[in-house]
């Protein structure tokens, strides 16, 4: 069972995206003056809430890409995962998720919210088990280094009429409206110690963000958390501000989705300079999200 140890004092700011190791070994607190905590999972128990996640990559989209011909579903979307001493390990091994070949997409994913279509897109149901519209979303963990693998912790909007893909398959352009945030991505094949975030698909020039960490983030746990108001994003590194857009954001409520992706064709190499070792381990501490108290 892990100890959720106060907050330490910060005694001064930084004002760079070079940031100390202030999270890595002593978590924030879970109670936030001026928040209230609406979910939290310290992933204490043997197993997954399943009153808070789907251990899926998304099945409603996939399923009904599959029905209607857009998309062959060549991988397997359930997750592989585990929890040891208070740590969610979601899991990329060599043939788990399940894949034709290698150099196919697998993905280990959690999800606060799925749908369903019915025999047309008119037709649906949210199976939500949690979302929210504003408010500060927070994750711990440590992320992956390797060949075609990358984290992310993202948001969604919960209608399947709203999200970066069509009910068709069709993924939306730059200029047709916010519809995810992503509180990071983290590219293991690019710069380690760098992280992205971005804001899709707004057309804003400050949409997208590559935040130098000064640490890599493979090596040891930190804190990524994002603060959303109507009008402004802004995101945060062990407590830290290192990015803030100001823009259209998005106007329903979003979904948590944390995910490890075996994708070696977003490194547009050939197969045969990818070193792939396996298993590879996306490890989250907590994932918390809270309000503004009124």
């Amino acid at each position: 069972m892990k100890t959720i140890r106060p907050a330490s004092l910060f005694l001064f700011v930084i004002l760079c995206c070079s940031l100390p190791d202030i999270y890595a070994s002593d978590p924030p607190s879970l109670y936030k003056p001026g928040w209230k905590l609406t979910f939290h999972d310290e992933f204490d128990g043997p197993n997954l809430n399943d009153l808070y996640w789907y251990t899926a990559y998304r099945t409603g989209r996939l399923e009904y890409l599959n029905r209607i011909g857009a998309e062959e579903i060549f991988y397997d979307p359930n997750a592989e995962y585990k929890i040891e001493n208070g740590i969610l390990k979601l899991i990329i091994d060599k043939n788990i998720p399940a894949r034709r070949k290698i150099e196919d997409h697998a993905c280990s994913c959690i999800v606060t919210s799925d749908h369903r279509f019915g025999e047309t897109t008119d037709e649906y149901q949210i199976l939500e088990k949690f979302s929210q519209k504003y408010g500060w979303f927070e994750i711990r963990c440590k992320t992956v280094a390797g060949s075609g693998i990358y984290t992310a912790f993202w948001l969604h909007q919960t209608d399947p009429n709203d999200q970066e893909y069509t009910p068709e398959g069709v993924r939306r352009k730059v200029g047709d409206g916010v519809v995810e945030i992503d509180i990071f991505e983290q590219w293991s094949w690019k710069n380690i110690n760098e992280t992205e975030f971005a804001v899709h698909f707004t057309d804003n020039p400050n949409r997208h963000h590559i935040c130098k960490l000064g640490f890599d983030p493979a090596e040891d746990y930190h804190v990524y958390a994002l603060e959303w108001k109507e009008g402004e994003l802004n995101w945060y590194v062990d407590g830290n501000k290192v990015h803030t857009y100001i823009g259209d954001t998005p106007q329903k409520k979003m979904f948590i989705l944390a995910a490890i992706f075996h994708r070696p064709d977003r490194e547009r190499k050939p197969l045969s300079e990818l070193k792939f070792e396996y298993p590879k381990e996306f490890e989250i501490d907590y994932i918390r999200v809270y309000l503004p108290e009124e």
